[in-house]
């Protein structure tokens, strides 16, 4: 049995509802950290995710000492309208934009754990959310701008940005599939006719009561999310599939990979 290594998982709801599943309503059953450390014999995980956050709320954190950092975050910076930034923010560090402050972050990691291994991911797709226990807590998805950006930009500044400065990364949102059309096989809507089950961009036509509307996303129509925006069972499978197998490729045979996986 090879050294066990201590995966340090930072991030925002992806990664906070690994080990909050009650949130979810439990319609996911293992969370996108547990699936990743199946495909390993010597990798365990501390989940510090905190749930809504962006990263402006990282740069201050303690972190714990680890031997592999994972980072996902901006999603909620792009809908809480953190400006994207320059490249030369992530340089200098500089704080108030997306990628000054992940340039903070990764410092922070690297004076915490200096050999410890690093990994940044970039945000995917999404739709229109509705939180399954507050249905007033939502959001439109990313197939509008949010406050003048784009979320597809802010992905790919992330990771290109990660690439050009030597910082390992992995880019979930050209790879993991995750896109508008499928994060739900459809919306359930109030239309003059009655409700019914639209798929997008049908349902995108159709204003929603949030305080009086039916719950828009039944039990069936989650596809690669549950909520128009957290993965379910099979986006946590796609992006778990994707991290073991970039993780592989970064810490070698450091990681023992599970005989049924590998």
């Amino acid at each position: 049995m090879k050294k066990e290594i201590k995966w340090c998982a930072i991030g925002d709801s992806f990664t906070y509802l690994n080990d909050h599943l009650d949130e979810t309503a439990y319609r996911v059953k293992e969370g996108y950290l547990t699936r990743t450390c199946g495909y390993f014999d010597n990798l365990s995980v501390i989940n510090i995710g905190m749930n809504g956050s962006s990263t402006p709320d990282w740069i201050r954190i303690e972190l714990p000492e680890a031997d592999l950092y994972t980072v996902l975050l901006g999603t909620n910076d792009w809908h809480g309208g953190v400006p994207l930034g320059k490249r030369e923010d992530f340089r200098l560090k500089k704080e108030g934009t997306i990628l000054g402050n992940l340039g903070l972050l990764i410092s922070h990691i690297r004076e915490k754990s200096p050999e410890a291994e690093l990994l940044v991911m970039n945000p995917v797709e999404r739709g229109d959310f509705v939180y399954i226990l507050d249905p007033l807590n939502n959001a439109h998805g990313s197939y509008l701008p949010d406050q003048g950006q784009w979320l597809a930009d802010i992905a790919e500044a992330i990771y290109e940005t990660c690439c050009e400065e030597g910082i390992p990364a992995l880019n979930l949102h050209d790879l993991s599939g995750f896109t508008p059309e499928n994060v739900v096989r459809f919306k359930r809507v109030k239309t003059p006719g009655g409700y019914r089950n639209l798929p997008y961009p049908e349902y995108t036509k159709y204003p929603v009561c949030f305080d009086e509307d039916e719950y828009p996303y039944l039990p069936e129509a989650a596809d690669f999310t549950y909520d128009g925006l957290h993965p379910s069972d099979k986006g946590n499978e796609v992006i778990a599939s994707l991290l073991a197998a970039r993780l592989k490729m970064l810490m070698g045979d450091r990681l023992q990979a599970v005989e049924t996986n590998y």
